[in-house]
């Protein structure tokens, strides 16, 4: 019974558990539309960094690669006894390897000349690179252009005197195929270009045949020759054939082929 003069009670009334569940509902469905949407643009972002540090490696390898052959060009007046460009082939699937000879000083020093390889190894393309050993056939050219350059001891070979410092320039891939450009012949593989280069101070003419099978020989009686490839081309000129282009093609693991040309004149 209500006293006179006493307000009437008023009944608080809260959220019923069927409004609290579907307002946990809501609040759920907006946090996973909210977590899908961060993760698509985490997900963006992953992929724009992937791609952008891919097409800075393949920036910096191919612009180091042009930057060698540019430096190898100035080495053919110095009419060494090795090529400026040569290619050597190796291991069981006769995997090419690019070798270069390259300035590695400014306009104000004395010339220095520098070793420089390019191979693929366990999927990564690396770089390598050292100091250049001239042979004691070479003493006289190195002294009469006023070049600089380290000599190795006689009976040694100079390739192996001194190692290279392997730097790795690019990853995931699968194949490095490179092909040279030989006046009059046209792209010829580096696999059937090993062996028929050398450097212009070899005065003698002569003329190598390309098999397209298996190994083949180095040059033979009068400069001729046989080499090993796939092309089957006959490369003429024999040992002062001179590669002035190369066409460089990367297969990545992903199955993605990218190719270049990059010229050798300057």
């Amino acid at each position: 019974m209500r006293r006179p003069g006493s307000r009437p009670r008023v009944r608080s009334r809260g959220f019923t558990l069927v409004e609290l569940l579907v307002a946990a509902a809501l609040m759920a469905v907006l946090a996973v539309l909210s977590w899908r949407g961060l993760d698509a643009v985490l997900d963006s972002r992953r992929r724009i960094v992937d791609a952008s540090d891919e097409l800075r490696s393949l920036t910096l390898a191919f612009s180091q690669l042009d930057e060698d052959l540019r430096r190898s060009w100035p080495v053919r007046l110095l009419k060494l006894q090795v090529p400026a460009i040569n290619f050597t082939v190796s291991g069981e699937q006769a995997v090419a390897t690019l070798e270069l000879l390259r300035e590695a000083t400014g306009a104000t020093e004395a010339t220095q000349l520098q070793r420089v390889a390019w191979r693929l190894r366990d999927g990564v393309l690396e770089r390598g690179f050292g100091a250049w050993v001239a042979p004691s056939t070479d003493r006289s050219s190195l002294a009469s252009s006023g070049a600089a350059g380290a000599f190795a001891p006689a009976g040694a070979d100079a390739s192996d005197s001194v190692g290279l410092v392997w730097q790795p320039i690019l990853g995931q891939v699968a194949q490095l195929q490179m092909q040279g450009w030989v006046a009059q012949q046209g792209w010829i593989a580096a696999e059937a270009l090993a062996g028929q280069l050398a450097g212009a101070g070899v005065g003698t003419a002569g003329q190598g045949q390309v098999s397209g099978t298996g190994a083949g020989t180095g040059p033979g009686t009068g400069g001729a020759g046989t080499g090993s490839g796939a092309a089957g081309v006959p490369v003429t000129g024999g040992t002062n054939a001179a590669v002035t282009g190369l066409l460089v093609r990367v297969v990545r693991t992903d199955g993605r082929v990218l190719q270049r040309i990059l010229t050798v004149k300057d």
